[in-house]
């Protein structure tokens, strides 16, 4: 006979998953772990895993000893990547304007539903938004960004700083910003291959459609955006 104490463990793993994704519906989680391998003859054991394999790449509480996320906002709507000691804000309706870099030095405990606070180093707390959905970034899951071919980027993006005030963010296209005395301006860069990436050098790709190698600026600093 299986023992009933397992039944509140089994209900707390599944509402720390649910609270994870709480914009899904209990039937959109089901079939989230169904396309995980939950099956008929599925053990509450498996079960328990899959539910933790949920939870750890979409958390319900975070703070920042939680390792580099990805954090999605409302209010306003906004990309929020916390990679200690570094966050980057993106405006998640607006992709021409320029990403904000900056050191933190606390963080509040939050999670979706709950505001996302940050104190940067000078002490000035902003205020970025409610948290809507938070996923774990995992250079594991990214490929190397120095060698990588267009066609192997998948969904990873990365934010470059340049040494000169420049930033990039590197997609499917890489996007460039500058800013000209109180004008922001941004273009776009078709490309194949990162063929240089590494802080204290160029960054150089090889140009969508060949020619010949292209440099962008020498980089002070690569972060993993999304993965």
């Amino acid at each position: 006979m299986h023992d009933p104490t397992r039944i509140p463990q089994l209900i707390a793993a599944l509402q720390e998953a649910w609270e994870g994704q709480p914009d899904l519906s209990f039937a959109q989680l089901v079939g989230v772990l169904e396309n995980r391998g939950l099956r008929w003859g599925t053990s509450d054991t498996e079960l328990l895993e899959m539910l933790g394999e949920l939870s750890s790449e979409h958390p319900s509480l975070i703070d920042a000893t939680s390792g580099p996320l990805s954090i999605t906002t409302i209010g306003p709507d906004q990309l929020v990547t916390v990679a200690p000691p570094y966050v980057v804000v993106r405006s998640a309706v607006d992709g021409a304007r320029m990403p904000a870099v900056w050191r933190f030095a606390q963080m509040r405990r939050t999670g979706p539903g709950l505001p996302l606070v940050l104190t940067d180093e000078g002490g000035v707390e902003h205020h970025l938004g409610v948290v809507s959905l938070v996923a774990r970034v995992g250079a594991e899951g990214a490929p190397s960004i120095r060698g990588m071919r267009r066609r192997d980027i998948g969904n990873a993006r990365w934010l470059v700083q340049f040494a000169d005030g420049r930033r990039a963010v590197v997609g499917q296209r890489i996007r460039v910003w500058e800013t000209v005395g109180r004008e922001v301006r941004s273009r776009w860069v078709a490309w194949e291959t990162i063929l240089g990436c590494e802080p204290g050098e160029d960054m150089q790709i090889a140009p969508a459609g060949g020619g010949e190698p292209l440099s962008l600026g020498r980089v002070e600093r690569v972060l993993l955006l999304e993965a």
